[in-house]
């Protein structure tokens, strides 16, 4: 799972266009999946997806709304590692768990490339 600088710009130039949906519970361990796609225009295009890690449906659809709202206001500053571990960087205001939020913090680093 990863988060290209693409797929960040692709989700802030179009927010009319743009779904957020869950998926779950898994047979597997009982979490649930976020996903982010494009809207029906685009035959919801996948953009980004996750493994079942989240506990509730409303914590996995609050990840994919804090990955949009990322993507709306990020900079290239915002995905350096060292901006990533300072605690006033956007990410780490999540109520998230360490696991999920090292999820999160992998997504974003992804993007620097």
């Amino acid at each position: 799972m990863g988060l290209s600088r693409g797929t960040l710009w692709e989700i802030a130039g179009n927010p009319d266009d743009i779904v957020i949906d869950t998926g779950g519970p898994s047979k597997e361990n009982g979490l649930f999946v976020g996903w982010i796609t494009r809207g029906a225009g685009h035959r919801y295009k996948p953009l980004l997806s996750t493994d079942a890690v989240f506990k509730t449906r409303k914590l996995a659809k609050h990840f994919m709304q804090v990955i949009v709202d990322f993507a709306n206001k990020f900079t290239d500053e915002d995905l350096k590692p060292e901006a990533i571990k300072d605690p006033k960087h956007p990410l780490n205001f999540l109520t998230l768990n360490q696991d999920e939020l090292n999820i999160v913090q992998d997504i974003v680093k992804g993007a620097k490339g």
